[in-house]
């Protein structure tokens, strides 16, 4: 048994490392400020980890075998932890992004693909970024026993962004459904599962110390391509209206699960060092990923969003859906 640090631990990524490590019978602990009730079977320990006096408080006197990070969102954030856990930790695990990559026409991206702070991201990916420098820089004056994951797009049971449930909802309305440009920008998916399993096999393994893994289950789809496997899905015929994003006046985010850029790489490191094949294709994780969700729900949640009524009523489109 392993006694394990889970940062964050009650939304997606975060209660699914957590309850994979309780199932395999571990001590798991769950860092975050409380506002959510930690999966069952862990350890609560309630702090803001921007205040390092709270969180000193509460790791005090305590070591752990394994930390994984799912809520470092700035610099300060990682400061914190390594300040508090340098010493006290046998391996620090860090959730980042493949949001930290800068623009390039040059793919697939792997982790030699030059990263940097890449304006389209935003402050998300460029401090997701500025994590990992602070990881990186420890690493080289202490060994501080870190291994960074950029996952690619996660879905499945539980996510929390609306990003399948968003196509999912409007193929069952019946509703026409906006993609950005010619639809042909490529994107790559991961299950959920598949990265908790990267996650548990990398976890204690010293050939990942100081390594950068992407995490994504190895193909690329384009937009309208991703549109028409979630209604392949479901067994409905979809009604797609391509759009220039700069003729709306809207970004594409506002109407659109992903922005209007290709963002996908190789997972030839991971799959190399750790045998690490993804279970699941991108149509069977949509497909159970459907199968959980409940669709009357799905239904009777839609509301089509005032800017998508403007994008296709300048288009011509009668709008007749809430």
């Amino acid at each position: 048994m392993a006694t394990c640090l889970v940062f964050g631990g009650t939304q997606f990524v975060g209660k699914a490392i957590t309850k994979r490590l309780i199932r395999e019978g571990h001590e798991v602990y769950v860092l975050n400020r409380g506002t959510r009730e930690a999966p069952q079977g862990s350890k609560a320990l309630i702090a803001d980890r921007n205040n390092i006096n709270k969180l000193s408080a509460v790791l005090y006197n305590k070591t752990f075998d394994y930390v994984y990070d799912i809520s470092a969102y700035t610099p300060e954030q990682t400061r914190n932890a390594i300040q508090l856990l340098k010493g006290k930790t046998k391996h620090f695990i860090h959730i980042s992004s493949a949001s930290v990559y800068l623009a390039t026409d040059d793919y697939p991206l792997d982790e030699t693909s030059k990263t940097g702070i890449n304006p389209i991201w935003g402050d998300y990916g460029a401090n997701k970024y500025l994590c990992e420098q602070e990881l990186m820089k420890e690493y080289n004056q202490s060994k501080f026993p870190y291994t960074i994951v950029r996952p690619f797009y996660i879905y499945g049971p539980g996510n929390n962004l609306d990003r399948e449930t968003y196509i999912f909802k409007r193929l069952l309305n019946n509703s026409p459904i906006i993609i950005p440009g010619k639809g042909e920008n490529v994107i790559q998916f991961g299950h959920i599962d598949d990265l908790v399993e990267t996650l548990i096999r990398i976890s204690g393994n010293s050939k990942s110390l100081g390594q950068i893994y992407n995490v994504g289950d190895g193909s690329s789809i384009s937009l309208e391509g991703w549109v028409k496997m979630c209604a392949q899905i479901i067994g409905v015929e979809p009604t797609i209206v391509l759009v220039d994003a700069n003729e709306t006046g809207y970004l594409s985010r506002e109407w659109f699960p992903f922005r209007d850029v290709s963002l996908y790489g190789s997972t030839e490191k991971l799959l190399n060092d750790f045998s690490a094949n993804q279970k699941y294709s991108l149509f069977e994780g949509l497909k159970q990923t459907f199968a959980h969700l409940l669709k009357e729900e799905l239904i009777d949640s839609y509301t089509m969003s005032n800017v998508e009524k403007d994008i296709l009523e300048r288009r011509g489109y009668s709008i007749n859906v809430r």
